[in-house]
């Protein structure tokens, strides 16, 4: 199969330290992407239980590569090579906010890209309640967030 890369870009209106938590604490990337066990430093065990609307078997990933506050990278089992970067930006509600960006790296049929980037476009604004203090609901999910979903599928079916 071939390679493709995929990449986001999101910002929050938070600082850096705040974001960077929500990646790597259990129990808060539970709250915005998939339940999780991680081992934070390199070496180090990530691994997802997809809930919501995903049918993806669990994701078991190392991390390769860690920078407090600046960079993680992880390769998994199932969905490619994630690597995360975020970036201090002065402004904002407490002085500094958060550009995140994400690429992701992934062997796939690209039939299956569209719905890579709606799941990815969901995750962020799953994070983006999280930091606002409103954790996904996994039993409401499809309720709550599968017009999103379907919306973000739709934009990305459109521009394949």
């Amino acid at each position: 199969m071939p390679t493709s890369e995929l990449e986001f870009y999101r910002g929050y209106d938070l600082p850096v330290s705040i974001v960077w938590d929500a990646l790597i604490d259990e129990v808060l990337v539970e709250g915005w992407l998939a339940s999780a066990r991680i081992d934070p430093r390199v070496g180090g065990l990530y691994w997802l239980g997809w809930q919501g609307g995903a049918t993806l078997a669990p994701t078991s990933g190392t991390i390769t590569a860690i920078d407090p506050r600046r960079q993680l990278i992880i390769e998994t089992d199932n969905i490619g090579i994630l690597e995360f970067t975020l970036d201090s930006v002065e402004g904002g509600t407490r002085g500094t906010s958060t550009d995140l960006h994400l690429t992701i790296r992934v062997d796939t049929e690209p039939r299956l890209l569209a719905s890579t980037y709606a799941y990815w476009q969901c995750n962020f604004d799953q994070l983006e309640s999280l930091l606002r203090g409103h954790p996904v609901d996994w039993t409401t999910w499809q309720r709550d967030r599968g017009d999103a979903f379907a919306s973000y599928l739709r934009e990305a079916s459109k521009a394949n």
